[in-house]
Order: C-alpha cells, then sequence, then structure tokens
C-alpha cells in the first residue's frame, strides 16, 4: 500500500520544499523573476544578432577595421548579457531546492562577467589605439556597459537568494 515512487519523493520529512510547500508565496515573484530573466536573455540574444549583422556588413562594406571592431564587441556584450541571464534564471531555479548552489552560480556568474568587462575594456582600447578610430572604443563601452549591469543583476540575485534560504 505504498505509494508510488514520485509521490514518496515528494514527500520526504526534511527541508526540501514537498508537494504542499513547493509554491510558496515566494514562488509568484521567483517565476516572474525568471520570466523576466529570460524574456532579457531573449532580447540580448536579438540584440547580438543585429551587432553581428552590423559587423558583417561593416565587414563586407570594406568600412575599415574600426566599426568591425566596434560591432563585434557590442555583439560580444550583447551576447554574454543574454548567457547570463540564462545562468541567473537558472541560479533561481537551483535554490528552490539548494540554495547555497544557486547562490554559488550568482558568484560565478558575477566573476565570469567581471572578467570579461576586463577583456572588453582591454581590446577596445588595444583597437581604438592601433586603429585610431574611436569607433572600437564605444563599442567596448557598449560591451561593457552591458556586462556591467549584469555584474550588478547577479550580485542583488545572489542577495535575493540569500533571503528566502
Amino acid at each position: 500500500m505504498g505509494a508510488p515512487p514520485t509521490l514518496s519523493r515528494c514527500y520526504r520529512p526534511r527541508h526540501a520544499p514537498t508537494c504542499g510547500n513547493a509554491w510558496g508565496p515566494w514562488d509568484v515573484t521567483s517565476l516572474r523573476r525568471a520570466r523576466l530573466l529570460v524574456a532579457g536573455a531573449a532580447v540580448a540574444a536579438a540584440a547580438s544578432s543585429v551587432f553581428l549583422a552590423l559587423l558583417t556588413a561593416a565587414l563586407l562594406a570594406g568600412r575599415g577595421e574600426g566599426p568591425a571592431v566596434a560591432y563585434g564587441s557590442a555583439a560580444f556584450g550583447a551576447a554574454d548579457l543574454a548567457v547570463g541571464l540564462l545562468v541567473l534564471a537558472r541560479a533561481g531555479a537551483v535554490a528552490r531546492t539548494d540554495p547555497a548552489r544557486g547562490r554559488a552560480l550568482c558568484i560565478r556568474c558575477c566573476v565570469w562577467a567581471l572578467f570579461a568587462v576586463l577583456a572588453v575594456f582591454i581590446v577596445g582600447g588595444v583597437a581604438g589605439y592601433l586603429t585610431r578610430a574611436a569607433a572600437p572604443i564605444w563599442g567596448s563601452t557598449v560591451a561593457g556597459l552591458l556586462l556591467i549591469a549584469l555584474v550588478g543583476l547577479a550580485a542583488r540575485q545572489r542577495v535575493v537568494l540569500q533571503i528566502y534560504r
């Protein structure tokens, strides 16, 4: 007369969420946050596609390496933002069963984005110096701002997940 394995897994007497309390009042905000993060990732992926199309157009038109580096840097920043937002959405999902692991994902995303910001600014500065054009610096600035926003979101997500442990 035992319950099926799927039900018995739901009714463990531990600190993990069970079938009855898995959808508490805080989960409404976490679901909304996850939807917003995934929607933001979709927008960032679309922006990355636009920047890659502009990069291709700049290369085919022969406009020089300055605009090409600018569009490439901006595409890199937008693509990294999309991946980072998806990682943050995953961290929120993981935190429902293992809050420490969810916070660790947020920290990894934050550190990864900080290193990417540094790399983008170095590449933009060197490319601007070598091409004597301002376009690479502007492209790296766009990418850097997108990644700095990701750092802020990752830090905030970590704090939000820490509240619900």
